[in-house]
């Protein structure tokens, strides 16, 4: 009975280990979209600049 005990601990801890690394892509995603969005934002106002320049 032992040896059931043993494998459902460790289906459990692998599932438990499955989970944490969801998290932690999903964590990564988020990170990438907002470091996304800030460099977005910055191509845009470096362009508006050169623009400003361009037309001096």
């Amino acid at each position: 009975m032992i040896e059931i005990e043993d494998i459902f601990n460790k289906v459990v801890g692998l599932v438990n280990l499955n989970d944490a690394h969801f998290k932690v892509i999903v964590d990564n995603q988020n990170l990438l979209l907002k470091n996304q969005e800030i460099l977005s934002k910055q191509l845009t106002e470096l362009n508006e600049k050169l623009d400003k320049i361009l037309e001096e």
